[in-house]
């Protein structure tokens, strides 16, 4: 009996340390992880938004940390939340959004396979690259006067907040391509993207999507230090 015991403590433990290598490469991955969540349950609780605000809130926690850990398993978390959002973003009349996540979809298809790849099965991490200076102004160039363009579009529909849209959706369109081709650069425009949200969502009055981009401004700044190191 000892001896099976043993051997349960042995495998649970060897099934741990899998799950620890796969899920968060540091505690403080994993608390960084669950102060996230808590923030999100307590103003789900706090305010009237939908629990499908919270789901998404949460899976969005989940799927940016594991990506600023070079963890493959992102996707799956990402999955749940950009269908969970593209719901809420429609019921807002954010239209920008939902092209923005649509692109998302496609993007993360080819991103799952190219994460693959270029997967270190040894450190359970994704090989990350960086952009060069001239790559990276070119790309700042041609986001503001997309930008521009896509604002001009908007205002002749009926959504709510053109401006914010046009400013939130096509650095999402850079920072979604960076991030399919493994580049650290995609943290400075997730940083755009991620302060224009919070303004565009406290607007709106969903306070738990307002929470899940405030937690994800502060992501962008883990996640540039990891892919930096």
């Amino acid at each position: 009996m000892r001896d099976i015991i043993d051997e349960l403590i042995y495998d649970f433990g060897n099934l741990f340390k899998a799950l620890k290598r796969e899920l968060f490469d540091s505690w403080f991955g994993l608390l960084f992880m669950l102060s996230g969540l808590i923030v999100q349950y307590i103003t789900y609780k706090t305010t009237d938004a939908a629990f499908i605000s919270l789901v998404s809130g949460s899976a969005g926690v989940i799927s940016v940390v594991l990506c600023s850990q070079k963890k493959w398993l992102f996707y799956a978390f990402g999955w749940l939340q950009l269908i969970t959002y593209c719901v809420l973003a429609y019921e807002q009349r954010l239209y920008g959004e939902l092209i923005e996540n649509g692109f998302y979809g496609v993007m993360m298809l080819i991103g799952m396979w190219t994460w693959l790849c270029h997967y270190n099965r040894e450190t359970a991490e994704v090989e990350t690259r960086r952009l060069s200076k001239l790559g990276l102004i070119k790309t700042v160039g041609s986001m503001i006067i997309a930008i521009v363009i896509l604002n001009a579009a908007l205002s002749m529909t009926d959504d709510t907040q053109p401006l914010l849209d046009s400013a939130t959706t096509v650095p999402a369109f850079i920072g979604q391509i960076l991030l399919t081709y493994r580049y650290r650069e995609q943290w400075l425009f997730w940083f755009i993207i991620d302060v224009g949200s919070i303004i565009m969502w406290l607007i709106a009055g969903d306070y738990c999507m307002a929470a899940q981009f405030v937690f994800w401004t502060f992501n962008c700044i883990y996640g540039f230090y990891k892919w930096s190191k």
